[in-house]
């Protein structure tokens, strides 16, 4: 083999594990993202049930009139 193609073969193969680890990196960085995003949706349906729950238990003979009425 030529030292002209071994030179070649070495720089892609230093490309090649410079963009694996830039993907690498970048998996990471989503992945805390989507933990984040899940995280924050799992509160938001929690809260969502207790309000729907406070609303089902204020349907009853509680309703008041506003004031102007």
């Amino acid at each position: 083999m030529s030292e002209e193609r071994f030179q070649e073969l070495e720089e892609k193969l230093a490309f090649v594990e410079m963009a694996s680890t830039e993907m690498g990196e970048e998996i990471f960085r989503q992945q805390q993202e989507i933990e984040a995003l899940t995280k924050a949706h799992q509160t938001l349906l929690r809260r969502l049930e207790s309000l729907q729950d406070a609303a089902d238990q204020g349907d009853g003979n509680n309703v008041e009139r506003p004031p102007h009425y």
